[in-house]
C-alpha cells in the first residue's frame, strides 16, 4: 500500500488540511475547530430530535463531512459537490477515518437533479450560497426538503447594492473558472441581508435567526451565519 503522503499528493492540490498519526497533510484549512460546524452540531443536539438524514451542500474535500458523520453516527450524511476532483479527495478522507455513514453525490446545486429527491432533517449549507447565480431558487428547493436550514454565506453590504433581480437587491461577484470553491456560472448574485431574509420567508421559512456577522478575510464582503426554520 502506498504511503498516505503519496496518496494525498496523487489527488492533486488540497484546500483542506488534516492530521494523521501526528503528521499534517493536505492544505492550510483545518476544519476541526470551525465554529460554523460546531455550532450546527450543538444546535441540532439541543433540539433533541432523532436525525435520519442530513444534506451537506458543497462538501468540497470532505473535512466537514467527517465532522458531521462523527457527530451524528446514526444519521446518513448526504454530501454533495459539483466537482468530481473534490469528491475523490472527500472519499479518500472518509475512508482514511473509517467513516461509514456518509455518501457522496455529484450534483450542480444551482440546478440540482439528484440532491432534493428526498427530505432531510437538516440541511447544512456553509460556503455554497454565495457561489450561486440564483440563490432564491436554491432556497426554494431547500424549503421543500427540510424544516431546518443552516447557512453561512457572504452577502452584499447595503451601500454596495447595485443590482436588482426581481424584488431582491444585491451585487454580482465574479467567479474564477474551475476553482475548487466556485460554482459553474461565471458570476454569482450576492443579496443584501434584507433580500436574503425575504428569499427565506417567501420560500416558506418562518424563523430566521442571525447568529453571527463579520467581515471576510478576502474582502468579498460581510458574511453571516443563519439558523433558519420552517
Amino acid at each position: 500500500m502506498s504511503s498516505i503522503r503519496s496518496q494525498v499528493e496523487a489527488l492533486g492540490p488540497w484546500i483542506t488540511g488534516f492530521e494523521w498519526e501526528g503528521v499534517r497533510y493536505g492544505g492550510d484549512y483545518f476544519p476541526e475547530n470551525d465554529s460554523r460546524v460546531m455550532r450546527f452540531v450543538e444546535a441540532l443536539r439541543a433540539r433533541g430530535e432523532p436525525l435520519a438524514r442530513i444534506l451537506e451542500c458543497g462538501c468540497l474535500e470532505g473535512g466537514h463531512t467527517v465532522m458531521l458523520a462523527r457527530a451524528f453516527p446514526n444519521a446518513k450524511i448526504v454530501a454533495v459537490d459539483l466537482r468530481e476532483e473534490n469528491l475523490r479527495k472527500a472519499r479518500f478522507l472518509l475512508s482514511l477515518h473509517n467513516v461509514g455513514n456518509a455518501r457522496f453525490l455529484q450534483d450542480d446545486l444551482a440546478n440540482p437533479r439528484r440532491s432534493f429527491g428526498q427530505n432531510y432533517d437538516a440541511i447544512f449549507c456553509v460556503g455554497l450560497l454565495y457561489h450561486l447565480r440564483d440563490p432564491a431558487r436554491f432556497i426554494a428547493r431547500a424549503a421543500e426538503a427540510t424544516r431546518f436550514l443552516w447557512i453561512w454565506t457572504v452577502i452584499c453590504a447595503e451601500a454596495e447594492a447595485t443590482v436588482t433581480e426581481g424584488s431582491f437587491r444585491g451585487r454580482m461577484l465574479d467567479e474564477p473558472p474551475g476553482h475548487p470553491l466556485t460554482g459553474a456560472a461565471p458570476q454569482s448574485f450576492l443579496p443584501t441581508v434584507g433580500s436574503l431574509a425575504d428569499m427565506l420567508f417567501e420560500s416558506g421559512f418562518s424563523k430566521v435567526q442571525l447568529l453571527n456577522k463579520e467581515l471576510t478575510t478576502n474582502n468579498n464582503g460581510p458574511c453571516i451565519l443563519l439558523q433558519v426554520e420552517r
